[in-house]
C-alpha cells in the first residue's frame, strides 16, 4: 500500500537522521578492522626487528661454542650492543646503542625467573610479582600463558601518568632469554592517527550535511504547505465558481433542470460498472456536472427556443463543447500540477461528450476508440437523460423506450462497450433515483452513499437478442 504524503514527509527527516548514524556505524566498523590490520602489520614489523637481534644472539652463541668468547663475555657484549654501555650507577646509556631501532623503541630481556637480564634502567630486578597500573602481571603472562605480543599500561619511574605500550617478545632458549622490543602506543599508531582524523572529519561532515538537509527540507515543506494552502483556497474558489455556473445554467431552463446532475450520476454508475476507482469516479462525476457549461454564454432566445433551430442557431449550440472547454481551462489555469490528470479528464468530457462512435459527431469528428472512454460514457449518459427528460416541445420517453433507442444506435452513435456497461448498471430503480436527486444540495458532491448504491443494485435490463456488443 503506497505511503501517504504526510507519512512520507515524516519519514524523510527520520531517514536523514538515520543516514549519518548508519554511516557512523559503518565507519566505526571499518575503522576497527583497519586498526586491527594496522596492529597486526605493526607487530609483524617489530617481530622482524627481533629477527636481527636473534641473528646477533646466534652469532655470539656460536663464538661461545667455538671457545673464542666466554658465556659471560658474550652476554656482556650483547647487552652493550642492544641496550648501551653500562654507567657507574648501573643504568645503561641507551643513546649509545649501535643497533638501528625505530624512534622510541627499546630492547629488553628477562629470564625464566622473571629477572631482567637486559634493561636500560632496571637490569637485575625481578618483575615476576610487579603488577602494571591495571593489575596485570606481564612477566607471568609471557612465562605461563605464552603470549607473544602485549598491549598494556606502564607506570614510568618518575611518577608520571601511566602510558600505553606495545611489546613483542620471543624466547632465545640457548641463553634462557626472553627478548622483547617495546614502543609507546602513541608512536605505534602515529601514522594511523592521520587516517583516524580523516574519518572523524568525514563523520562530522555527514552530520553537518544532514543538519543542512533537514533545515532545507523543513523550509521546503513550509513553502510547499503554503503553496498547497493557496492552491486549496484557489481550488475552493474555482469550485464555488463552477458550482454557481452549473446552478445558473440549470436555473435558466426549468424543463432541463437537473439534467447535468443526472448525467453525472449515470456516468458514475456506468464508470463504476467498468471498473474505475473511486478517485476516477469522483472526477467523472464532476465532469458530468460541467459537461454543458459552455451553454452558459448562449442567448436565451436560442437556448430556450421551443421550436426548431435554424442552421445558424444550431451551429451556435454545437459550439458549446469548445466554449465550455475554454472556460474551464481558464478557471483551472492556477490549479496545482498534482490535479492535472483530473482536470484533463474533466476537459475531455466537456469537449467530446457529443462525439459519435461512427465519427459523425462534433466538435472534432473523432471515431471509435479514438474517442476517450470517459467521453464515450458521457455520450450515452447525456443522450439517455435527454431522451427521458420532458421539454417544452415534447414529452420525455419512458425508461424502456429510451433503452430501445440506446440499443438501436449502438455501434453508430454509441460505443458498444459502454452500452453493455449501461445495461448492466442502469436499472429502472437507478432511473427513478436519478430523477429524484435534489439538484441544489447534490451538485459537486465528492461521493455517493455506498449503502444506497448497493440497495439500488438490481438485475440488469434484459436486452433483446442480437444487439451488438
Amino acid at each position: 500500500m503506497p505511503l501517504k504524503p504526510a507519512t512520507q514527509s515524516r519519514l524523510y527527516p527520520l531517514f536523514l537522521v538515520l543516514l549519518p548514524i548508519l554511516f557512523t556505524c559503518v565507519v566505526f566498523f571499518g575503522y576497527s578492522q583497519a586498526q586491527l590490520l594496522y596492529y597486526k602489520n605493526g607487530v609483524q614489523a617489530m617481530d622482524r626487528q627481533l629477527d636481527t637481534v636473534f641473528q646477533i644472539l646466534s652469532l655470539f652463541h656460536e663464538r661461545v661454542e667455538e671457545g673464542s668468547l666466554t658465556f659471560t663475555e658474550a652476554q656482556q657484549r650483547v647487552k652493550d650492543l642492544i641496550a648501551g654501555p653500562k654507567r657507574p650507577d648501573g643504568t645503561r646509556d641507551s643513546s649509545a646503542v649501535r643497533l638501528t631501532m625505530g624512534e622510541g623503541e627499546n630492547l629488553f630481556a628477562f629470564n625464566s625467573q622473571g629477572t631482567l637480564t637486559v634493561h636500560a634502567e632496571w637490569e637485575g630486578q625481578n618483575l615476576n610479582n610487579t603488577p602494571t597500573p591495571e593489575g596485570r602481571y606481564l612477566i607471568r603472562e609471557v612465562l605461563n600463558e605464552g603470549k607473544h605480543h602485549l598491549s598494556y599500561q606502564w607506570q614510568p619511574p618518575d611518577g608520571a601518568s601511566p602510558e600505553s605500550r606495545i611489546s613483542v617478545v620471543r624466547y632465545f632458549p640457548q641463553w634462557d632469554w626472553y627478548v622483547g622490543i617495546v614502543t609507546s602506543e602513541e608512536r605505534f599508531y602515529q601514522q594511523f592517527s592521520s587516517f583516524k582524523t580523516l574519518l572523524v572529519l568525514l563523520v562530522a561532515g555527514s552530520y553537518l550535511i544532514t543538519a543542512v538537509l533537514i533545515y532545507l527540507t523543513q523550509r521546503q515543506e513550509k513553502l510547499l504547505l503554503s503553496s498547497k494552502r493557496r492552491g486549496e483556497q484557489l481550488a475552493e474558489a474555482n469550485q464555488s465558481i463552477l458550482k454557481s455556473l452549473a446552478v445558473a445554467l440549470e436555473e435558466r431552463d426549468s424543463y432541463t433542470s437537473g439534467h447535468s446532475q443526472r448525467v453525472a450520476y449515470y456516468m458514475r454508475v456506468i464508470g463504476k460498472q467498468m471498473g474505475m476507482d473511486e478517485a476516477m469516479l469522483d472526477t467523472v462525476y464532476t465532469g458530468g456536472l460541467l459537461h454543458d457549461i459552455g451553454k452558459i454564454g448562449i442567448e436565451d432566445s436560442i437556448l430556450l427556443k421551443p421550436g426548431r433551430l435554424t442552421d445558424e442557431e444550431y451551429e451556435i449550440i454545437k459550439a458549446h463543447p469548445v466554449r465550455g472547454e475554454a472556460l474551464l481551462r481558464k478557471l483551472f489555469a492556477q490549479a496545482g500540477t498534482q490535479d492535472s490528470q483530473q482536470i484533463e479528464t474533466i476537459l475531455v468530457i466537456t469537449r467530446h461528450h457529443h462525439e459519435r462512435f461512427d465519427g459523425k459527431g462534433y466538435p472534432d469528428g473523432l471515431k471509435g476508440e479514438d474517442i476517450p472512454l470517459v467521453a464515450r460514457i458521457s455520450a450515452v449518459a447525456d443522450a439517455f437523460d435527454a431522451m427521458t427528460s420532458s421539454r417544452a416541445y415534447r414529452k420525455g420517453l419512458s425508461f424502456s423506450k429510451a433503452c430501445d433507442e440506446i440499443i438501436r444506435n449502438t455501434g453508430t452513435q454509441f460505443c458498444p462497450q459502454v452500452v453493455d456497461a449501461f445495461f448492466q448498471s442502469v436499472t429502472e430503480e437507478t432511473f427513478f433515483h436519478a430523477h429524484h436527486i435534489s439538484r441544489a444540495n447534490q451538485l459537486l458532491l465528492d461521493r455517493f452513499d455506498e449503502a444506497r448504491e448497493i440497495a439500488l443494485a438490481q438485475p440488469p435490463f434484459n436486452r433483446e437478442p442480437g444487439i451488438p456488443q
